[in-house]
């Protein structure tokens, strides 16, 4: 993953649209049409400021509004840029801009300077950038990108913002921003876009763009101020779902349905530059790796050594891939394969009749199980010292069904159980001691539930009670994703959002996404995912992968979940207005953040007795599947593949 696919990148932002809207207009369908168009693209928060603050800086940096925020002491891409060895240089065009109006002194503060707007100049708010004479000396405006291209000096990343007219937040030449938005200003945009592109001679053989660059087209969030109402007739897709298209000479037309967001976008210049990251939600954050030819694949199911009658879990730990597993006189057996090769079966006398789960941090692995009783056990294992003894929890509590996963950075593992009465009580494992029992209330199931980690979040997924649809809880692990929000036009402290803490909203496991209606209007469609049984998640390369069978038929089902740097709401999340002093808005969190669509897994199943495992190991995801009962244990490897074309 040495090799860069783009030497330059030219990111423009755009304001406040629905993808679906976008689409409507005819010049931007024919850029997404000549480009990838990134079908599942989001963005972040709220209002705009945020989107552009993240899009360099890989977090929100408590910035929740559009006014100007005290300068941020904070890292961005520009750091990376010039610690990075080698020619990796970087500029920023704005779109109006004066920068004669405003010469550059040791105090020196940004101001806007109609049309443009110092909110949508991200540059403009970190003290590195604005307290750094040279730096600040590279944002620009519009007529030094074309005296850089003529002269052959583009650098290796640029962004451009248009003023504000040009990107379609107010109608040109006023100041009013009319309601709805579109078309009027998609259109608005469209032209300029169309006219600034004749300017570049873009796209085509003959562009003014230095050979391999990467333009992207995409916008800084969706219009939140226009209702989503999925029950109304309306011509957008999801909440925060945006219009992003790449292109350029080295760019195939195609469309891309996995999730991403301006995480992504981040991470992937990082990833292309070599530039390292900068251990935010950048860190962590799905990355465009088809742009490598790179596809995840799932394997064809292997034979495995493992006799299991009962309950299966596993665990990447120390390089291995850990395997336990009830035998049929109930105790557990534990495996390991590395390097493909399977270790001989060892025993351990602890009875896990009734479900076993198994979670690794760095140091050491953790086994929880059920016995005959009820009351859950647990045991510890690292190289120096080998398998503890077995120990009840704290509490001595017991489950219905139980999970595990680990978390903020596998420091710390944590355990999710249902109760009898389907309520869901958490316990985290940090410094080799358990802490106590968490309500997980949104989290009510009847049925089956799963743990998963992405980036600095927890997710909690569970059968929704009564139906075989599921939902998920969040939870985040992160100071970078707390925002403290004051009163303003948007929202107040209800929207504040929180660490180390559930949600107090369940949302469901769902795509969004538009479809014709009977007169071939564009409406929005929230398909809830289904499942039949025993759930199993595992995280690669900042994507969450779902596995379990569909209802009423053994046939395995997954779908994915790829939005970095989600936030857990402090309050639950409403849209009534009546609610409105008490309940979060739902900027940045699950509410405005969907999943891939669903494929079947052909030729794995899992029936009545079948069980299921998965966990990460190494550079890849293993699948451990039991068809019924009786049945052999199957592996199937999933990982990220060089694929031809």
């Amino acid at each position: 993953m040495t090799s860069r696919v783009f030497d330059h990148v030219l990111v423009i932002m755009f304001e406040n649209q629905y993808r679906g809207y976008v689409l409507q207009n005819p010049y931007f369908r024919r850029l997404a049409r000549e480009g990838i168009q990134l079908g599942n693209y989001f963005g972040v928060m709220h209002p705009s400021q945020t989107n552009y603050i993240v899009s360099i800086a890989g977090a929100l940096c408590n910035v929740t509004s559009d006014g100007p925020p005290p300068l941020i002491e904070e890292r961005t891409i520009v750091d990376l840029i010039e610690e990075a060895p080698g020619r990796v240089r970087w500029k920023a065009y704005m779109d109006s801009y004066v920068p004669d109006s405003a010469p550059w002194t040791p105090d020196f503060h940004p101001i806007d300077l109609p049309p443009y707007f110092s909110k949508h100049n991200p540059f403009s708010s970190f003290a590195s950038i604005v307290r750094n004479e040279a730096r600040w000396q590279r944002v620009q405006n519009e007529a030094t990108l074309f005296a850089d291209l003529l002269n052959g000096e583009l650098p290796e990343y640029a962004w451009f913002t248009p003023n504000i007219w040009h990107d379609g937040h107010w109608v040109e030449g006023t100041t009013e921003d009319c309601k709805p938005r579109a078309p009027r200003l998609v259109d608005q945009s469209a032209r300029w876009l169309e006219d600034f592109f004749g300017r570049l001679r873009f796209p085509g053989e003959h562009s003014n763009l230095p050979p391999r660059t990467m333009v992207v087209i995409t916008f800084d969030e969706a219009d939140f101020e226009a209702d989503y109402m999925p029950d109304q007739a309306s011509a957008y897709d999801g909440p925060n779902q945006v219009y992003t298209v790449l292109l350029g000479d080295g760019i195939a037309p195609g469309f891309e349905e996995e999730g991403y967001n301006h995480y992504s976008l981040l991470r992937t210049i990082e990833m292309n530059f070599e530039l390292g990251h900068l251990g935010k939600n950048d860190a962590g954050a799905n990355w465009f790796q088809f742009l490598w030819k790179r596809r995840f694949r799932w394997s064809g199911s292997e034979s495995t050594p493992i006799t299991a009658r009962g309950a299966l879990a596993a665990a990447g730990h120390a390089g291995a891939l850990f395997v336990a597993y009830a035998a049929d006189d109930g105790f557990l057996r534990v495996r390991t394969r590395a390097e493909g090769r399977w270790s001989e079966e060892e025993l351990l006398p602890v009875d896990g009749s009734g479900g076993i789960a198994m979670a690794s941090t760095f140091t050491e692995l953790l086994l929880v199980v059920r016995p005959a009783n009820g009351v859950l056990q647990y045991l510890t294992y690292d190289l120096q010292r080998g398998w503890s003894a077995a120990g009840p929890l704290p509490g001595a509590p017991s489950a219905e069904a139980f999970a595990m996963a680990p978390f903020d950075g596998n420091q710390r593992v944590m355990l999710a159980l249902r109760k009898e009465d389907g309520s869901v009580d958490t316990y985290a494992w940090s410094g080799g001691q358990w802490g106590p029992a968490v309500a997980a209330a949104a989290a009510q199931t009847d049925g089956e539930l799963a743990l998963g980690t992405l980036g600095a979040s927890l997710y909690l997924i569970v059968k929704t009670p009564g139906a075989q649809t599921m939902n998920v809880v969040s939870y985040n692990s992160a100071p970078f994703n707390v925002v403290t929000v004051p009163t303003n036009a948007y929202g107040g402290a209800q929207d504040t959002t929180s660490i180390d803490a559930w949600s107090p909203s369940a949302f469901p496991v769902a795509h969004f996404s538009a479809q014709p209606d009977q007169n071939n209007e564009r409406e929005p469609l929230t398909r809830p995912y289904e499942s039949g049984g025993p759930m199993a998640v595992a995280a690669l390369d900042g994507v969450l992968h779902l596995v379990h069978p569909a209802p009423g038929n053994p046939q395995l089902m997954t779908e994915t979940f790829s939005i970095a740097g989600v936030m857990t709401a402090s309050q639950p999340v409403s849209y009534k207005k009546e609610n409105s002093p008490t309940s979060s808005n739902g900027f940045g969190t699950l509410a405005e953040a969907g999943w891939s669509h669903q494929s079947p897994m052909f030729g794995a199943r899992c029936a009545a007795g079948g069980a299921l495992a998965m966990a990460r190991a190494g550079d890849e995801i293993v699948l451990l599947s039991r068809a019924a009962a009786g049945a052999p244990i199957e592996l199937r490897l999933g990982r990220y593949e060089k694929s031809e074309g």
